[in-house]
């Protein structure tokens, strides 16, 4: 059913339109055009309202829909009225209300049924005008706005060329870049069951495309673009033209698919995000996921069904595929954009598995026990999420007091993640396991040092940002010179390794003790002793000043493959630039290290006044440029 025009219908019109005044025929009043007007070819010229008629006596396109609003809004006060008429028992007595409630036995679940699904009617109406009151009369558009042109009159960064000979590839080749989706998107984001794609590949190949829908080929032509961008290694090359042809066939189905208040039309907007965020000179994944996001909400999958409502074990199912898929896309691109979530975990109501299955079992044959069975990283990726959420939320997204103790609240995430990313089961393959690895250095140096924040970094969160920095670096590079993990890595990488590799800048500028003299930093004090502190690796001066060359190093390569892949040659300039100098003050420093006499005491490390602040400062305190008692040398 398409959303276009809503087929609204006046029961008497108050006047007729000017083409039928003029002719002196009668004018049936049908809305947005007459029926003379239709049959005629003159669908486009019948008026609406002019002049010449009182203010509410016209007869327009706008108008009917505002008398539509107002008898659904006398429904909803009625609704309302009959819900406060209702005596509501006394929250102190649960037991004489539950006995009240069996007592009343089926009647009143009916009629609650009744109800819910009466406001579930009215919502979706409200929805439908809301979208679709822009069709016609309104701010002078002339040609009908749908829903699927709104969300991509929003989303798409520059326009998809349209190609020639768009054809599907053979089925050999289709099924190939299919399972090549399947193990790299799908198996973080399992937005569609690899049943029902494989129904759509199906449909699509037999019969020539004679039993498919425009889902079918939705379906087909991203998963196709999706599996050939993950191949691309540069902007424009074949497998990147490739799936641009394919995204471009998929937009001619998007009225029919985009649709809203469906479940279809979110797994729709799902798989263009996944696209999205491997094709960002096209689309804007973020605008996408808000999209979804709302969409989700609208349809109330952020919250489970009430115990009472039977609802079958796939729709389920479904619902919470749906929901893992959202949660998660949003959390991580928003984090990678430093934007606030699309909604709060307040507001979420879904429940969870707590342990994935790692074995399978043969006697589970439903399509959720398959989902849950070897989909396990999806499950593992958004438990990260939600721990990533909770801390997120409360330092950059929280309007409360000041936090009396910061780097207590910070040490506790921190512990949780490093836990969770120890306790990754040995099912998953060491492709996911560096995923995850990249996802828990990010997320731990954007926790010790949120951008914004005017908490100041202490040298213990100083020391960790270097050790996590320097890691991610040697991380990202070799996913990046690895095929199979470069499949994994999409626009939001850039994001996040420019804002690990400023932030080692950053320290590198501070001439950090650590790095610079082996000196380890003093640990925060914390109220209480349970708190672990994460540890830090100890190493010899010459130790910390290669592995500092050697991560700005990698940082290069990295943004200049991403740039290449992606297209975005700000960040990589931007980096190199910013890194000439701290390069060459290391470089320096390394170079003295070597000269000096290899006698002398590893313990205390001689005064280099060559090694004040990049910036400028003076020497105060010691010769590293802090204060004394804010290091502790090493025993």
């Amino acid at each position: 059913m398409a959303f276009e025009v809503p087929p609204l219908r006046v029961s008497r019109p108050v006047s007729a339109c000017s083409r039928c005044r003029s002719a002196k025929i009668k004018c049936d009043g049908k809305l947005p055009a007459c029926t003379a007007c239709e049959r005629s070819g003159r669908r486009d010229e019948c008026s609406s309202a002019n002049d010449q008629f009182a203010k509410g006596k016209e007869r327009s396109y706008v108008a009917s829909l505002q008398s539509r609003i107002e008898k659904l809004e006398r429904q909803v006060a009625q609704a309302k009225r009959r819900k406060s008429s209702v005596t509501m028992p006394d929250s102190t007595t649960p037991e004489a209300h539950s006995q009240d409630q069996l007592s009343q036995g089926p009647a009143l679940a009916k009629t609650q049924s009744k109800e819910a699904s009466d406001v579930d009617d009215l919502v979706a109406d409200f929805g439908f005008l809301s979208v679709n009151a822009t069709a016609r009369d309104f701010h002078g558009f002339t040609e009908e706005m749908s829903f699927a042109k709104l969300v991509l009159s929003t989303s798409v960064a520059d326009k998809i060329p349209q190609v020639s000979g768009n054809n599907l590839p053979s089925r050999d080749i289709a099924v190939r870049l299919v399972q090549s989706y399947l193990d790299v998107s799908h198996t973080l984001y399992p937005i569609v069951s690899e049943t029902a794609l494989f129904g759509s590949i199906e449909a699509v190949y037999s019969r020539d495309g004679s039993l498919s829908t425009p889902l079918d080929f939705w379906n087909v032509r991203l998963v196709l673009a999706i599996a050939l961008s993950s191949q691309s290694r540069n902007k424009g090359d074949l497998p990147y033209r490739d799936a641009v042809r394919h995204v471009s066939g998929a937009l001619s189905h998007v009225e029919a698919v985009l649709q809203p208040g469906s479940i279809v039309g979110i797994q729709a907007i799902l798989l263009l995000v996944v696209y999205a965020m491997l094709d960002p000179t096209h689309f804007r994944s973020w605008f996408l996921t808000g999209v979804a996001s709302r969409l989700l909400v609208d349809l109330g999958l952020h919250q489970d069904a009430p115990p009472r409502t039977q609802t079958k074990d796939c729709y389920l199912s479904i619902r919470r595929r749906m929901y893992y898929c959202v949660y998660s896309l949003d959390r991580m691109i928003s984090m990678a954009c430093i934007r606030a979530f699309s909604f709060t975990d307040d507001s979420l109501r879904v429940s969870i598995p707590k342990k994935a299955m790692d074995t399978p079992s043969p006697s589970a044959a439903t399509e959720e026990n398959l989902f849950l069975q070897t989909l396990d990283p999806a499950l593992h990726l958004l438990e990260f999420r939600q721990i990533q959420s909770a801390w997120y939320q409360a330092l950059l997204q929280s309007n409360h007091q000041a936090l009396t103790e910061p780097w207590e609240c910070r040490w506790l995430p921190l512990k949780e993640m490093h836990d969770f990313s120890s306790s990754l089961p040995n099912s998953v393959d060491d492709r996911l396991k560096r995923f995850f690895r990249t996802e828990l250095l990010f997320s731990s140096i954007l926790l010790i040092s949120p951008p914004g924040s005017r908490i100041g970094i202490c040298e213990y969160g100083k020391a960790l940002i270097f050790e996590y920095a320097t890691e991610y670096a040697g991380t990202i590079l070799k996913m990046c010179e690895d095929v199979q993990d470069f499949a994994l890595l999409t626009v939001h990488d850039v994001q996040r390794a420019s804002f690990v590799g400023q932030r080692l800048l950053d320290i590198l500028q501070q001439n950090l003790t650590y790095v610079f003299g082996a000196v380890r930093p003093l640990a925060p004090t914390t109220r209480s002793d349970s708190i672990l502190l994460p540890t830090l690796s100890m190493k010899p001066v010459e130790a910390n000043l290669e592995a500092a060359i050697l991560a700005v190093q990698q940082m290069s390569k990295i943004l200049d493959n991403l740039r290449i892949r992606f297209g975005d040659p700000a960040s990589y300039y931007t980096f190199t630039t910013n890194s000439d100098r701290p390069l060459q003050q290391l470089f320096a420093a390394r170079n003295r290290r070597i000269s000096l006499p290899r006698n002398g005491s590893q313990n205390s490390p001689p005064i280099d006044r060559h090694l004040a602040r990049f910036d400028g400062g003076s020497i105060s305190g010691d010769p590293y440029g802090f204060p004394v008692h804010a290091t502790q040398l090493l025993s």
